[in-house]
């Protein structure tokens, strides 16, 4: 049997690199992506061992629909790779309730209604046979230290983060590893679809800060790491015997894990007030 990997979101940045490389390495890969016009250049770019699948993640009757061509491709996967998300930028004072229904359901329910469609495959099935599966969930720093004006993204990745816990602690008994990857800033186009998104908060006391938002996010890109760098963890979680349950990527981990988890609170609320007050050009993390 051959080595199979399911990953939702493959259209662009970090799953569609992911395809790129786990392809490379010999995965059958089956991908998902919303529109057929992505699942026909995609069978174009990889006409063996590629199979699209075609559904929105919120879309629950699609997903189940689009799980049976893998449970009838093969009785077992390497690796589910829970990829797909969105970012909903904006105070959270102000962002409406269909913007943050949106930002959980796409972030955080649909990888709970995705990796319980697959479990089965990755080994919970009573006459599963072979090595258990791994789940890898592409989490973010923001679901470690919160920014503000991202608090909705950063929620539901926060919540990620737990998600993933349970399910490691749980799925223990079948053998299936469970670990996030949280990165940093990546040369992806998640937040350069936030772009000229934040007129919408233009009435609000916010909106002298949220002005710099386009200029904050053109930095980041600038200062980002390649998405390669991403990749290259996701094959080490599927490949390595002991992986470790959370890899941070980003150019300054340490730095960051001392700011996200042994400053006082007040200290890091005066830091990034002190940024967005003055300006600076980099975001808080």
């Amino acid at each position: 049997m051959g080595k199979h990997i399911v990953i939702t979101g493959v259209s662009s940045g970090i799953g569609r690199d992911a395809l790129r490389l786990l392809h490379q390495k010999g995965y059958h890969i089956y991908g998902s992506m919303r529109k057929k016009a992505d699942a026909k250049s995609l069978t174009e770019a990889y006409p063996m061992r590629f199979t699209p699948l075609i559904f929105d993640v919120q879309d629950e009757d699609a997903v189940n629909q689009a799980a049976k061509l893998v449970f009838e491709a093969c009785d077992r996967i390497d690796a589910l790779i829970n990829n797909a998300g969105v970012a909903v930028p904006g105070p959270l004072q102000f962002v409406t309730e269909a913007d943050f229904e949106r930002q959980m359901d796409i972030n955080l329910k649909s990888v709970r209604r995705i990796t319980n469609i697959f479990l089965p495959l990755l080994g919970t099935a009573h006459d599963f046979k072979g090595a258990p599966g791994r789940i890898i969930n592409i989490s973010s720093i923001a679901g470690l230290f919160t920014s503000p004006f991202n608090g909705v993204y950063s929620i539901s990745k926060h919540a990620l983060e737990s998600m993933t816990d349970v399910y490691r602690r749980e799925l223990r008994r079948y053998g299936i590893k469970v670990m996030a990857i949280e990165p940093g800033p990546i040369k992806t186009k998640i937040w350069g679809k936030s772009l000229n998104s934040m007129d919408q908060f233009a009435d609000t006391d916010y909106y002298d800060i949220l002005q710099k938002a386009d200029k904050i996010i053109e930095n980041t890109e600038k200062n980002a790491l390649p998405v390669a760098r991403t990749s290259n963890v996701i094959l080490k979680c599927i490949t390595k015997k002991h992986p470790k349950t959370r890899y941070i990527v980003h150019k300054n981990a340490f730095v960051f894990k001392i700011v996200a988890n042994y400053l006082p609170d007040k200290l890091v609320d005066w830091l990034i007030h002190r940024s967005l007050s003055k300006g600076n050009r980099h975001r808080p993390v």
